[in-house]
């Protein structure tokens, strides 16, 4: 017998290995207020990693949902803020852009989330993951 545990989820282990590797902050600070954002951080990350968009491409797309947020922005504490949201603003437009994102379908799986109920499947564990991928849903 080994004493070495068996990693359970390879895919959760390499978006760990993900956050431990980001800059800055302490180890006592939170990267993510929430978990939505860890995943739009970690959707971000894989498809780049799966050749989707350069890199470079995101940072830029970025970059312009921040400006065009701060253009608009009347007060520096202003609370609709969220840099996670802009991450995700951001992989829309360069996964559009790519092709590899529909907005139609975008829209009518966006309206399917919104419209189930919070905590629906409470009494129940859901093991499913947290994106779908249509290649291999098929």
């Amino acid at each position: 017998m080994s004493d070495v545990a068996t990693p359970v989820n390879p895919q959760r282990d390499a978006v760990e290995d993900l956050v431990c590797d980001l800059p800055g902050g302490r180890p006592d600070e939170l990267s993510f207020d929430s978990p939505w954002e860890i995943r739009a951080f970690a959707l971000a990350v894989t498809a780049h990693k799966a050749g989707h968009y350069q890199w470079e491409q995101f940072q830029g797309a970025l970059i312009d949902s921040i400006a065009e947020w701060d253009s608009r922005a009347t007060r520096l504490d202003d609370e609709s803020w969220s840099y996670y949201e802009h991450w995700v603003a951001a992989l829309e437009r360069v996964l559009a852009d790519s092709g590899a994102l529909d907005a139609a379908t975008l829209a009518d799986r966006t309206a399917d989330v919104l419209a189930t109920p919070p905590n629906r499947n409470h009494h129940r564990a859901v093991l499913e993951p947290v994106a779908v991928d249509p290649r291999r849903a098929a």
